[in-house]
């Protein structure tokens, strides 16, 4: 950077204040170990701010499955990501958003109970629902174009 630095982010004046996150999940993406591929972005306002791909660690049973990794993965970025600007006294204006494309999981997420297919993703359901229940966040599906 020290030889460009007219390179870096841009954080436009006129922008929200605000955390907006998408997340995604490749079922079974990989040809050779059908392991699923996670990914996260996030947004400061316009300005991307975070963001991951990875091949995960084991196989999920279900899209469901590998959609909620994907969006646990996404709601601990956003923690930090709150930690950090409550660290350096930027206050956002609006909730933090995070856009799924898994109706599954959304569903998982804002459902209190347990079914007997779902209980291998207990421990993420408690992280991910906890920080909705709270406010942290406010999860919603990826808008459709019309």
């Amino acid at each position: 950077m020290k030889h460009k630095p007219g390179l870096g982010l841009f954080f436009p004046r006129q922008s929200e204040l605000q955390i907006l996150g998408y997340i995604d999940a490749d079922w079974v993406g990989c040809i050779d170990s059908r392991r699923s591929t996670t990914g996260f972005c996030f947004f400061l306002g316009s300005s991307l701010i975070s963001w991951r791909a990875k091949k995960e660690a084991t196989v999920s049973r279900s899209s469901s499955e590998a959609e909620y990794r994907a969006l646990s993965a996404g709601t601990c970025e956003l923690q930090w990501l709150l930690y950090l600007l409550k660290d350096l006294q930027v206050t956002c204006i609006r909730q933090a958003v995070l856009y799924c494309d898994s109706q599954s999981a959304i569903h998982i997420a804002s459902n209190p109970v347990f079914h007997e297919r779902s209980k291998h993703l207990e421990i993420y359901c408690h992280l991910v629902r906890e920080k909705v229940q709270k406010g942290i966040l406010r999860l919603l599906p990826i808008p459709t174009e019309e």
